[in-house]
């Protein structure tokens, strides 16, 4: 029962499920609300026009016309009007501008990106060109949408840098890893501010956000503690674990990507820069997400955005499905839902994210990866 093909039928079975649920929650239908009468009127059709203006017609569905007029322009309706557009009405009247500055903050974060890296090769002698580095992290992109998880790519990268390096492969391997956990710390770290001192008025109450809160502490906490005992010579020598090292099966080996990792013991100054910088970086993670809400009629805060973002992008890096899709789109939507949107709204917002910002960005690193001199040997 604990056979490798029983955990990969859990997780496409998770998969599935996931995608199930979204498909069910995500309304296709537009639907419109206003007050007549002192009754709350709820109507579904089809929307023409652009609904964040006031230019617009609604198209009722025959079934709630009941044999009247159907077609309804805005003016004609009694005010204030709440309209919920459907998933397929909130992408066709996507605003170009905010979608283009959530481009353009991606791609910043991804400078930063490959910036951090860098910074780790040269901490553990890896010598490594910025624009070799840029390439890696853009082929690694690539196979994020194929791989469990937001970070399956970075065993490509991984093994793409240690072929690079040659004498010191472990230690090229092992800035990978560095390199995520940096990332992921800063990106709790921005979460766990944003929580803390200004929290987002989530409708699950303050006890939902409370577990959220201590969740991330938790995770953060574990991180700082666990990375200084690793990295510990007395708690090292109290657990035993350079004599357990020595007994284990392929010790040459793991001890090799021990000695890559506690190389940084010598370099806590370059770790505390790469986690500013993973910090700097999940800004504009933030700043794109929050543009591309935008630019799909998206009214949470900056701070929402910045209270979810990185929960839900921590969360979807867990390697259950390629590239954490139905994860995501899931979580989105109960954010956006308990912040007082709407669960289509959350996930539209997710899939024109990961669209533009995983799959597209995955291309270019596609074509890097067939372009690259190593692809024939990729291949085999």
């Amino acid at each position: 029962m604990k056979s490798p093909w029983f955990f990969r039928l859990i997780k496409v079975g998770l998969v599935f499920a996931l995608a199930w649920y979204v498909t069910r929650q995500v309304e296709t239908r537009d639907r419109l609300f206003f007050e007549e009468n002192e009754q709350r009127i709820e109507w579904t059709g089809k929307l023409e026009g652009n609904w964040q203006e006031t230019d617009w017609v609604f198209h009722r569905d025959i079934e709630t016309a009941a044999g009247e007029d159907r077609s309804f322009s805005s003016s004609e309706l009694p005010h204030p009007i709440e309209i919920r557009p459907g998933f397929f009405t909130l992408l066709k009247g996507i605003r170009l501008p905010f979608y283009f500055l959530g481009i353009g903050s991606w791609l910043i974060l991804l400078l930063i990106v490959t910036k951090r890296w860098q910074l780790l090769l040269e901490a553990a002698e890896v010598p490594l060109s910025y624009r070799r580095a840029l390439r890696l992290c853009f082929i690694g992109y690539f196979f994020n949408n194929v791989m469990p998880g937001l970070t399956g790519g970075d065993l490509v990268r991984a093994v793409m840098v240690a072929r690079d390096a040659k004498e010191k492969r472990a230690r090229a391997a092992v800035t990978v890893l560095v390199d995520r956990l940096v990332g992921l710390m800063g990106l709790l770290i921005l979460g766990a501010v944003v929580l803390s001192f200004a929290p987002p008025q989530f409708a699950g109450g303050e006890e939902t956000l409370a577990r959220v809160r201590w969740a991330v502490f938790a995770f953060l906490a574990c991180g700082f503690l666990g990375t200084w005992a690793y990295q510990s010579p007395s708690v090292r020598k109290t657990l035993g674990l350079d004599a357990l090292l020595r007994r284990l099966p392929f010790r040459d080996q793991f001890q090799s990507l021990d000695e890559a990792v506690t190389i940084y013991n010598t370099r806590r100054g370059t770790l505390f820069l790469t986690l500013l910088l993973s910090i700097a970086l999940q800004v504009f993670g933030v700043l794109a997400f929050y543009s591309m809400g935008i630019a799909l009629g998206s009214t949470l805060s900056a701070l929402d955005n910045f209270a979810v973002f990185p929960i839900v992008q921590t969360i979807s890096s867990v390697p259950v499905a390629p590239a954490g899709w139905g994860i995501g789109e899931t979580l989105y939507g109960r954010f956006f839902l308990g912040l007082g949107s709407t669960f289509t709204l959350g996930v539209a917002v997710s899939i024109l994210f990961r669209l533009t910002t995983q799959v597209g960005f995955g291309l270019l690193g596609g074509l890097a990866w067939l372009s690259s001199r190593s692809s024939n040997q990729q291949n085999s």
